[in-house]
């Protein structure tokens, strides 16, 4: 006969090891750290255990994430950069397709200069705007809303046609063939305008410029090459760039004005001798005694060219030519030019330095600055009157007509110094996609339906 167990009777356990493991098990989990007697309980070991293992994970999580960040930006930055260049080289055919035009649109925009219409600006280039943000008002319609067009019916009949293009498509579809698609592909909305990032392209004109260096490198006689040198320091003359020609540069030499013309026109010429920077108009570009290397045997790194400069930045390696020198006058100095003034593009200053090459050696009146102010504002209003309203045509004839007005003689080669058309130019097409901004530089010489390209650059 077995005997029951009482209720409060206790489990046989093990005497030693066992009693232990049971006595721990049985214990609240809050309460299985002994205390033990003048030294106390180590309170808060498992949090702050816990605390210093999330804050590694942290730190590591943490790093991963900023690593891979930066790589995913840089993944974006870069598929950004490709789009902007290839908006940028968009931008640049599309002012090619403008350029390529000039031949066949500049008479007629000349002609309409000359009956007097009040004309934004006489180049053809400089009517048209190449700017994303306007051609795409353009493509859509909205600019010719804007202007009071109604484009309504074109733009619907434009939808319509799409429409029943795609009609067809799929009525002509066969979906019997093995692994043929539901239906025909149908192409997203697309057209001008559906891209990311924006462009924009400006269209710097080279013979608007007032000095130029390509054409004073072909010039033979002293006769023919006087005339650019004058027009050069014209450009430098001005007293505001008097500090210029006082300090020296980084070899501790000081050049003055007619040693950097000089200087400009040994790097291009086709002899090792030093030139004359002082001779006059009879005599200009006689060579002095000595070598123009000799000029750069002091600290410079770098001896003339003897041929074209190659971009505006090989300008920096003239004896005399320094950063500075560059930002005051540079956007003056053309070294893709051919030598003639474009008088429908050309401003205010480079007018002035014509009327100064025009003029018969030593004639007052081009020293007096309120005649020239008043000859530059009639040449100005000559140009916007037209021959119909009190003006005079916008040609050499013209130009050479209102200086006599004015009282001035011009010389017998101030007619070959300016044309109304323009061969060189330098193209600025700037993209941005994202953050990210693209700008293709380029410089064209057109002539006709025939290009030439002289640099290409990308940044």
């Amino acid at each position: 006969m077995s005997s029951t167990p009482a209720p409060d009777a206790k489990p046989d356990v093990p005497t030693s090891w066992g009693r232990r493991a049971w006595r721990l098990l049985m214990t609240p989990v809050g309460r299985r750290i002994p205390l033990r007697r003048g030294r106390g309980a180590p309170h808060g070991v498992a949090l702050l255990t816990v605390m210093v293992a999330l804050a590694l994970m942290s730190a590591v999580v943490t790093d991963l994430g900023t690593n891979e960040l930066i790589r995913y930006r840089l993944a974006c930055n870069d598929r950004d950069a490709l789009k902007a260049q290839a908006l940028a080289e968009s931008s640049t055919n599309l002012s090619r397709l403008l350029l390529a035009m000039q031949s066949a649109v500049q008479p007629l925009v000349t002609k309409l200069a000359g009956l007097g219409l009040p004309l934004p600006a006489l180049t053809f280039w400089e009517l048209v705007p190449l700017d994303s943000e306007t051609l795409k008002g353009l493509t859509s319609g909205e600019l010719q809303q804007a202007l009071g067009l109604d484009v309504t019916a074109s733009m619907e009949e434009r939808k319509q046609r799409k429409a029943d293009k795609m009609d067809e498509k799929r009525a002509n579809f066969d979906g019997s063939r093995e692994g043929a698609p539901s239906g025909p592909f149908e192409p997203p909305d697309s057209g001008f305008g559906f891209f990311d990032g924006t462009f924009s392209s400006k269209i710097v004109d080279e013979e608007r410029k007032a000095a130029s260096l390509r054409g004073w490198a072909q010039a033979v006689t002293p006769q023919q090459k006087f005339p650019f040198a004058q027009r050069l320091f014209m450009v430098l003359q001005p007293e505001r760039y008097d500090f210029l020609f006082e300090d020296r540069d980084a070899q501790g030499n000081r050049t003055d004005r007619y040693e950097l013309i000089a200087a400009l026109h040994d790097w291009i010429d086709d002899n090792g001798e030093a030139t004359d920077g002082h001779a006059d108009q009879n005599s200009w570009g006689r060579i002095t005694v000595g070598s123009e290397d000799a000029l750069y045997s002091s600290g410079y790194k770098v001896e003339p060219k003897n041929s074209y400069f190659d971009s505006p930045g090989e300008l920096r390696l003239v004896r005399g030519i320094t950063d500075a020198h560059l930002r005051a006058f540079g956007d003056n100095i053309s070294v893709y030019g051919e030598g003639k003034i474009n008088l429908l593009s050309a401003p205010d200053s480079t007018i002035e330095a014509l009327v100064y090459a025009c003029a018969e050696a030593g004639d007052p009146l081009v020293q007096n600055q309120q005649w020239m102010d008043e000859t530059l504002i009639t040449w100005r209003e000559f140009k916007t009157l037209g021959p119909l309203a009190g003006g005079g045509p916008v040609d050499p004839d013209g130009f050479v007509q209102m200086l006599d007005a004015r009282g001035l003689r011009a010389s017998p080669d101030c007619k070959n110094m300016m044309a109304t058309e323009s061969r060189n130019f330098t193209v600025l097409a700037t993209a941005t996609v994202g953050d990210v901004t693209r700008t293709v530089t380029t410089v064209y010489r057109v002539y006709g339906a025939t290009e030439e390209i002289y640099y290409y650059a990308v940044r």
